[in-house]
């Protein structure tokens, strides 16, 4: 169980499912705007859910299942959130994971694999969890 708070979060990505069938649609990074990050650390530590994220410079790794996406229009996905949190105590990384569903859309005007901005709204968190080996 997470219990120490956190200050910082980096490498952060997201396996990205179809919603309805489960089929896995591949990875994608990006770069959480401070904003975003500050949300993250707060929902991670506190429970604090935010209204939405932006996340820049995005990019996708599609699976052999991948459909173009149609940019601007709004998808709703499920997927594994996955990131390196600092111990603001021990100054130690963790890698988290949390299973997640979620809204979002590129703001990026054609398509492709890499996007200046991804907006993701309506986040659930179905299971959160610090990453043991």
């Amino acid at each position: 169980m997470i219990a120490d708070v956190f200050t910082q979060l980096i490498n952060p990505s997201v396996d990205a499912y179809n919603n309805e069938t489960g089929v896995f649609l591949g990875e994608a990074r990006f770069t959480p705007t401070l904003e975003s990050e500050k949300a993250l650390l707060n929902w991670i530590n506190y429970g604090v859910k935010p209204n939405s994220l932006l996340m820049l410079e995005s990019n996708f790794e599609p699976s052999e299942q991948y459909v173009p996406i149609t940019p601007n229009q709004t998808y709703h996905q499920k997927g594994v959130f996955r990131a390196l949190v600092k111990d603001g105590s021990s100054g130690r990384w963790f890698p988290i994971e949390a299973r997640i569903t979620y809204d979002w859309r590129t703001r990026s005007v054609e398509p492709g694999l890499h996007f200046n901005s991804v907006e993701f709204d309506n986040i659930q968190i179905v299971e959160l969890v610090e990453s043991i080996y």
